[in-house]
C-alpha cells in the first residue's frame, strides 16, 4: 500500500466527500476515486460508502483512516522539526502531560528550562494518561508525565516516580457541602459532581475511591475532557464536587475559592505521578536539561506549592 493512498482515504473520510477531499488536497476527483478503487483491492472489501449526504466509512475504512491520520501526524512533526532546528532550536523534545499536573507543572518548567538552554524547543501535549503512553509507544512523545493507569512495564520506556499523591474530592468554598460539620453518603449522592473524563483507568480509580466511602452513585453532570481550567472556574463556583488529585490542587487553587471536604477515611487513595521516557533520549542533552529542571520543579511543589495563577471571578 502507498501511503500517500491512506492519507487520501482520511481526508475523504474527514471531508465528508472525494470533492471536498479533492479540494483539499490539490489532487484531480478522478484520480482520487482510482486510487481508493486500488486501495478497496489491495484491503479486499469496501472501505466506505456513497450517499447523498456524503461518505460513510466501514469498519476497515476507519481502521485504515486512522494509519493515513497517523502518517499526517508524523509528516507535519517532521516538518515542524526541520524548522525548529533551521531556526537554531536544535535541542527537541516532545512531552506529554495530563490537565491537571499540566497547569500544576509544565508553565513553570517549560519556562526555567527555555531560559537557561536557548535551543530548547518543546512540543507539549495535554491528553489522558491512557492515550498519553499509548502514543509514547508509538513514538509519538519522548516523555509524558503521568500516574500509571496500570502496572504491567512497557517495553523501551523507563518509569520513575516523580511525585507521591492522593485523591481528595474537592468544592467551592461557598457550596452548602464546605461550611457543614457532618456530611453524610445521602448528601454526596445528591450533589452534582464535575470530572475531567469519563470512560479512563482513573475514572474507575474515582469511583473506587467514592465506593469505599459508601458512595454508591454520583451524578457526574458535566465531563471536560483533558481541560483543567475550566473544571477549576466552575468548581469554584460552589455548586459541584470533584475528585482531583492534591498536589496539583496545591499548587493551581487559591483555598479561598476552593476547599477540600474531609472524608474521615484512614485509607488513603493514591495516585502517584511518574515520568516515563523513552529510552531512545535518556542519554541526549535535550532528556538531561528536561529532567533536571524537572526534578527541581517537582521538588518546589512538594515544599511548597507554586502560586496559583488567576482565574477569573
Amino acid at each position: 500500500m502507498d501511503p500517500r493512498h491512506l492519507v487520501y482515504l482520511a481526508v475523504i473520510l474527514d471531508k465528508g466527500s472525494i470533492t471536498s477531499a479533492s479540494k483539499h488536497l490539490l489532487v484531480a476527483q478522478p484520480t482520487l476515486t482510482r486510487v481508493m478503487a486500488t486501495l478497496e483491492m489491495q484491503a479486499g472489501t469496501q472501505l466506505f460508502s456513497r450517499s447523498r449526504f456524503g461518505v460513510k466509512s466501514t469498519p476497515m475504512g476507519d481502521a485504515l483512516a486512522r494509519e493515513g491520520r497517523a502518517i499526517m501526524r508524523t509528516m507535519e512533526m517532521a516538518k515542524e522539526q526541520v524548522s525548529r532546528y533551521r531556526t537554531g532550536l536544535n535541542l527537541q523534545l516532545r512531552v506529554a502531560t495530563g490537565p491537571m499536573i499540566g497547569m500544576a507543572i509544565i508553565p513553570e518548567l517549560i519556562d526555567r528550562l527555555t531560559r537557561k538552554h536557548p535551543r530548547m524547543a518543546i512540543t507539549v501535549t495535554s491528553d489522558t494518561p491512557s492515550m498519553a503512553l499509548d502514543d509514547l509507544l508509538d513514538d509519538l512523545h519522548d516523555v509524558v508525565i503521568a500516574p500509571a493507569p496500570h502496572e504491567r512495564a512497557l517495553a523501551g520506556i523507563h518509569r520513575e516516580l516523580l511525585l507521591e499523591d492522593e485523591l481528595g474530592i474537592f468544592c467551592g468554598t461557598s457550596h452548602p457541602l464546605a461550611k457543614q460539620e457532618t456530611i453524610t453518603v445521602e448528601d454526596f449522592e445528591s450533589a452534582k459532581w464535575l470530572s475531567v473524563g469519563l470512560a479512563s483507568p482513573f475514572e474507575e480509580q474515582f469511583i473506587k475511591m467514592l465506593t469505599a466511602e459508601g458512595i454508591k452513585k454520583i451524578k457526574t453532570q458535566t465531563v471536560f475532557k483533558n481541560d483543567a481550567a475550566m473544571l477549576i472556574d466552575l468548581l469554584a463556583r460552589g455548586h459541584h464536587l470533584a475528585v482531583l488529585p492534591r498536589l496539583p490542587v496545591r499548587a493551581l487553587i487559591d483555598p479561598d475559592r476552593i476547599t477540600e471536604l474531609d472524608l474521615g477515611s484512614a485509607s488513603p487513595n493514591e495516585r502517584n505521578i511518574y515520568l516515563w521516557s523513552n529510552e531512545k533520549v535518556i542519554d541526549s542533552d535535550a532528556y538531561r536539561y528536561f529532567k533536571q529542571e524537572l526534578e527541581s520543579v517537582c521538588q518546589s511543589l512538594k515544599n511548597h506549592p507554586l502560586e496559583p495563577p488567576a482565574f477569573p471571578e
